[in-house]
């Protein structure tokens, strides 16, 4: 016994660890994706502009406040200069953040509830089930959105509900085709057989050993429909499709296109919200799609 254990070491110490297998073999996905300085200086960013949305109103003008110059730009007085009426900018760009944060999280929410329902029973369960709900998706995949919109609007009103509910109709069937795939894969493998011979019922299995191990290309695929959903509300928004109650950043290049020549900041600031929101959303999920698939980073 003490041969072998001074053998057994030796042997081990012997075979070769290369530098990524060990790195792989160390680090967590989510540990991996936060020692990222991309990671960190993205969810930085993202954090202040959340925390600028959200608390910032507790401490600024009343975004319906109409006591200032009309086109004032911006200065000591009004960090973001005013608009047409005299409103404080930077108070209707904090207000405007928390519409389009809250449609993006939204529709990200209700795409990732109904792909579940759909994508994953498709793909678990196969088919009828499959073929029927497959058929679901493809009929919601090829409503042009912007046609359904013009028709929603005119029919029931401009709201933020129906906004969302416009988004997440012709959002959701992509999310479902992603987490269709992985179950289809991940029901064949060998611990879902081992699951079923153990007598486990189909919906135990479905939830506890398919879904947890087909989640990650989901979360990435919904992290990616936050900026999609926000870009689509600002476009129908600058379209005059928006909710008026509700001036998203996508209302408010809306209504500052009189006074483009005149007044820059009234669009290039909701423009640049925008870009930097979107752009950080989908540069943090690239970075966890990295860290997901740690193959896919290597061929990169």
């Amino acid at each position: 016994m003490a041969l072998q254990e001074n053998i057994t070491p030796a042997i081990a110490s012997e075979i070769p660890v290369t530098p990524d297998q060990a790195d792989f073999s160390r680090q967590s996905p989510l540990r991996e994706f936060l020692r990222r300085p991309l990671t960190v200086f993205f969810l930085i960013i993202l954090a202040a502009i959340l925390g600028l949305c959200f608390i910032g109103p507790y401490f600024s003008h009343s975004p319906t406040l109409t006591a200032f110059i009309p086109l004032q730009a911006p200065g000591a007085e009004n960090f973001a200069g005013t608009d047409h009426l005299g409103r404080d900018m930077l108070a209707r760009l904090m207000r405007g953040g928390q519409v389009s944060i809250f449609v993006g999280l939204s529709v990200a929410a209700i795409c990732l509830t109904v792909a579940i329902v759909v994508g994953g029973l498709a793909g678990f369960y196969g088919g009828i089930a499959d073929v029927l709900l497959m058929k679901v998706s493809e009929f919601f995949q090829v409503i042009p959105g912007i046609i359904l919109a013009l028709v929603s609007v005119a029919l029931l009103g401009a709201s933020l509900e129906i906004i969302i509910l416009i988004l997440s109709i012709t959002m959701w069937p992509q999310v479902a085709r992603i987490l269709r795939a992985e179950c289809m894969r991940i029901r064949e493998l060998g611990y879902v057989e081992s699951s079923r011979a153990a007598g486990f019922r189909p919906i135990r299995i479905f939830f506890f050993d398919v879904l947890p191990n087909a989640f990650p290309p989901v979360l990435v695929a919904t992290t990616m429909t936050v900026g999609r959903a926000i870009l689509a509300e600002s476009g129908l928004a600058f379209l005059g499709l928006g909710d008026a109650n509700q001036p998203s950043w996508g209302a408010l290049l809306y209504s500052a296109q009189a006074y483009l020549q005149i007044a820059w900041w009234l669009t290039v600031l909701p423009g640049l919200a925008i870009f930097i929101v979107v752009l950080a959303v989908n540069m943090l999920g690239d970075i966890l799609n990295d860290c997901l698939n740690p193959m896919l980073s290597r061929v990169k």
